[in-house]
């Protein structure tokens, strides 16, 4: 079992150093990424320490934690093209009749 754990620690390592450094142009993408690596870890703990499912564990965290996530990262988004878009619009005067 070491020796599984093992290599799934290594291929989760290489998929977050690969994706930190690729990245997406969105904070969804990056959400994504974060999470399911980071899901995939935990998941392939819990599940070694409590039923010796490692593979499983990783399949169900990765997919858990990709999800929230992107689900986070889009929040992220929307609230830039909110401020964004507020930001561009001119601001107005009115000026009262006395």
């Amino acid at each position: 079992m070491t020796h599984l754990k093992q290599k799934l620690l290594t291929a989760v390592a290489g998929v977050a150093v690969i994706g930190g450094a690729i990245g997406c142009e969105s904070n969804a993408g990056n959400g994504a990424l974060i999470g399911g690596a980071t899901g995939a870890g935990i998941g392939a703990i819990v599940g070694h320490n409590s039923h010796g499912r490692t593979a499983g564990g990783a399949l169900v965290g990765g997919a858990v934690g990709a999800l929230a996530g992107g689900l986070i990262g889009n929040e992220a988004d929307k609230q830039e093209r909110r401020d964004r878009y507020y930001d561009d619009r001119p601001v107005r005067v009115y000026e009262r009749d006395e």
